[in-house]
């Protein structure tokens, strides 16, 4: 049993201690956005998974499409236009051939030139003893297979916005599953947006519905999930709903300290950062939790 599977599993067990146990810290796409880590390698590559876990990461999050010929590759856009060399093509339409010689570093530096876009097998392999890689579907249930053989030797978190895809994987493995559910506060509505995905080709649903919280807490339990993941912006009164069902919560993408302490201080069983170095230092300072 990994750290995360470790985590997790004391989670479950004693619910009533989720503010005493370290917190997951989790490497957004590596090195995360240029903004936030403009010197760290170019997102979704494999310098970018050994950066993460370098900087003290608990596990390295990636994003991960099916090229047309099949090929599992990290990439976060549909589109190829804004990390690789190849404009105005989805990444569902390109062969990974074409795909891997448009190159995905000189969008950030120079330096990364040699920066290709990896698959996924290659990012699994990179995973140290003990951590993690957690793996964000983009597409439907038809792609969960091929994911899960081809990361069948590395420790894995999975996470989707597509709930049909979170059942599947569920349904074909023991490994942590966490649907990502887009809570974003909507003003204009006056309220909450409870938005996610369906369906083999993740058709966008609800993102102009109000947040029911207790609906997203039963479609995790029906699909036997381990937990939601949201953005650090969510309906105050999620918190305790996952925690009163048993369920564990992810959280994204956390670079601010006033939304880690918020986030910790309501039960955040894992964050998502892109200032890993940083979070992990007031971590540590503060012994595991702010």
């Amino acid at each position: 049993m990994n750290q995360a599977e470790a985590a997790l599993a004391a989670s479950h067990r004693t619910p009533a201690l989720r503010h005493a146990r370290p917190v997951l810290l989790v490497a957004h796409r590596g090195s995360g956005h240029a903004d936030n880590d403009p010197d760290g390698p170019p997102e979704n590559t494999l310098a970018a998974i050994r950066y993460g876990f370098e900087q003290g990461a608990d596990a390295v999050e990636v994003d991960v499409w099916r090229t047309a010929d099949g090929e599992l590759v990290l990439h976060h856009d549909l589109t190829s236009d804004r990390t690789t060399g190849l404009a105005g093509f989805e990444i569902p339409n390109v062969t990974y051939a074409e795909l891997k010689a448009a190159g995905a570093g000189l969008w950030k530096h120079a330096r990364w030139e040699a920066e290709y876009v990896p698959t996924l097998a290659e990012a699994a392999a990179l995973v140290p003893a003990g951590r993690s890689l957690v793996v964000e579907i983009e597409q439907g249930p038809d792609v969960v297979p091929a994911c899960l053989e081809a990361v069948a030797r590395a420790e894995v978190i999975w996470i989707s916005k597509n709930l049909d895809t979170a059942g599947a994987l569920k349904a074909s493995c023991e490994q942590p599953v966490f649907w990502i559910v887009d809570t974003t506060a909507r003003y204009e509505i006056g309220g909450w947006s409870q938005g996610h995905r369906r369906g083999p080709h993740s058709a966008r649903v609800g993102y102009d519905q109000h947040a029911d919280v207790v609906w997203l807490v039963e479609q995790a339990l029906e699909r036997g999930l381990d937990g939601l993941d949201t953005m650090f912006v969510y309906p105050p009164d999620l918190p305790d709903a996952l925690h009163d069902a048993g369920l564990c919560w992810m959280v994204w993408t956390v670079n601010d300290p006033r939304a880690i302490d918020q986030v910790l201080a309501d039960g955040a069983w894992a964050i998502t950062t892109d200032n890993t170095r940083e979070v992990r230092s007031w971590l540590a300072e503060a012994g595991g939790s702010r």
